[in-house]
């Protein structure tokens, strides 16, 4: 029954660390970072990064401004990929594993442009291999101009991918995403930031 799954990036595929991005932002003058980070929908700024309605450019533009000093954009960028750790080979090696066996594998991201530079160059695993290698599409705020938990992402996805939802499964660690998959038809699987959640997922798939 189920063909599709689809996988959130932040506390699923790779740990968020919010203290220790707040503390980095800070370091380089952001003062009041903790009113802007938050693990499933960044504030202000920093959300209509991830949202599109700004570019990497801008952004730092506007952050250099509201701070009120000079930073410089590698500072910037290093605080923003603080806030994951790198992945681990086992959830990507887990992904390959499900494609091995025909589901289609998709992403659904709250994103911005610095992690996904990140994400899709040699530097995200040892190996060189990309983000992109392990999936059949990617889905991302960011490209998309919408954030998760609206329905209307879930839906283009939806619609994009040409997927049934009643054939898909949602993983991802933010509850108000798993309950906006849920309302459009998918079966989920809520998990916790940085747990293996390969057995569970496991389980679910011979359940449904």
């Amino acid at each position: 029954m189920i063909k599709n799954i689809i996988f959130d990036m932040g506390g699923v595929l790779v740990e968020v660390h919010r203290e220790r991005a707040i503390r980095n932002f800070k370091a380089i003058g952001l003062d009041d970072a903790e009113k802007f980070i938050d693990p499933y929908q960044h504030k202000g700024l920093f959300f209509n990064f991830e949202n599109g309605d700004v570019d990497t450019d801008e952004f730092c533009r506007l952050l250099c401004e509201y701070a009120g000093k000079l930073i410089p954009r590698e500072a910037i960028e290093e605080a923003w990929r603080s806030i994951i750790d790198p992945p681990l080979d086992y959830k990507l090696n887990y992904l390959n594993d499900l494609r091995s066996k025909a589901y289609k594998v998709f992403l659904l991201s709250n994103n911005n442009p610095i992690i996904i530079s990140w994400a899709f160059s040699h530097h995200f695993i040892s190996s060189g291999r990309s983000l992109s290698d392990y999936f059949d599409k990617l889905y991302l705020s960011y490209r998309m101009k919408c954030i998760k938990p609206d329905l209307k992402i879930f839906r283009m996805m939806i619609d994009d991918a040409g997927i049934r939802p009643a054939e898909s499964i949602y993983v991802d660690d933010g509850e108000k995403n798993i309950r906006a998959a849920a309302d459009c038809g998918m079966s989920v699987l809520h998990v916790q930031n940085g747990a293996d959640w390969r057995a569970d997922l496991t389980k679910l798939l011979h359940q449904l």
